[in-house]
């Protein structure tokens, strides 16, 4: 406990504040152990969501060249290696009995995507009404393809900012008030005494650091729109920003 001590004996921090982040980091490992395959689901819905344009078109395209639906999902399906051409293959066996609404009704819901959940509904209405079914997949490729570009283009531009006011939550920030609390906990600026009382100041950072860490992972998650892993990713921040602000109180200037 020697080291909790030393880490918790600034002015106004007691052995309450050492269970309060020891509680952290403890809630921090439970989040990063659910955040783990949370962010793996995602990582896999988002490979989903990446190639499911180019099968779109080349399914449109097999129809324009005369191919039934199962025939032409079944060549795209052999033509990928990857797990959108196995998801596809086991949902072309699935039609050879149940047909393909049902069959592929059963594909979107195991990819866990509701965008591509919704562009199976619109298929389903498309192959049951009189248009052209390969010109509703072309039209649904290309509007789908624009919609992913523009979120990744504005991913691209945001993403350094949102990781700027996460990581600023939780460390620059903790660092610049730890350093401010030293100058004026050394007693000292310049030529001037100080007698500062940092008791009520060093417990008031302690918790807006929590809130600090917990409010720039959300922050953050609403700017890339990964609010899915945010609740879990929340105490690992709010843990980093707490141990930073202690070690930074630890800064001696004389």
């Amino acid at each position: 406990m020697s080291l909790l001590d030393d880490l918790v004996s600034g002015d106004g921090l007691s052995s309450i504040h050492g269970i309060i982040w020891i509680a952290l980091g403890v809630w921090a490992l439970i989040g990063t152990l659910f955040y783990i395959p949370a962010k793996r689901k995602q990582d896999k819905i988002s490979e989903l969501e990446a190639v499911w344009p180019d099968v779109l078109a080349d399914l449109a395209e097999e129809l324009r060249a005369g191919m039934g639906v199962e025939s032409a999902l079944d060549a795209i399906a052999s033509g990928r290696n990857d797990r959108m051409g196995l998801m596809l293959r086991e949902a072309v066996k699935r039609m050879r009995d149940d047909g393909f609404g049902m069959a592929m009704r059963d594909f979107a819901k195991q990819t866990e995507s509701p965008m591509i959940v919704r562009i199976v509904s619109i298929l389903n209405v498309a192959l049951g009404s009189s248009g052209s079914f390969a010109t509703t997949l072309e039209n649904i490729s290309e509007e789908f393809w624009e919609i992913y570009m523009l979120r990744k283009e504005r991913i691209t531009k945001t993403q350094g900012t949102a990781n700027f006011i996460l990581w600023g939550g939780a460390m620059i920030c903790p660092i610049l008030l730890g350093l401010i609390v030293a100058v004026f906990g050394s007693g000292k600026a310049g030529s001037f005494e100080l007698n500062v009382d940092l008791s009520l100041l060093n417990q008031s950072l302690f918790f807006y650091m929590m809130v600090l860490g917990a409010g720039g992972v959300w922050m953050q998650s609403v700017i890339l729109q990964t609010t899915q892993t945010a609740i879990w990713r929340m105490p690992m921040y709010m843990f980093i920003a707490t141990t930073t602000l202690l070690l930074a109180l630890k800064i001696s200037i004389v």
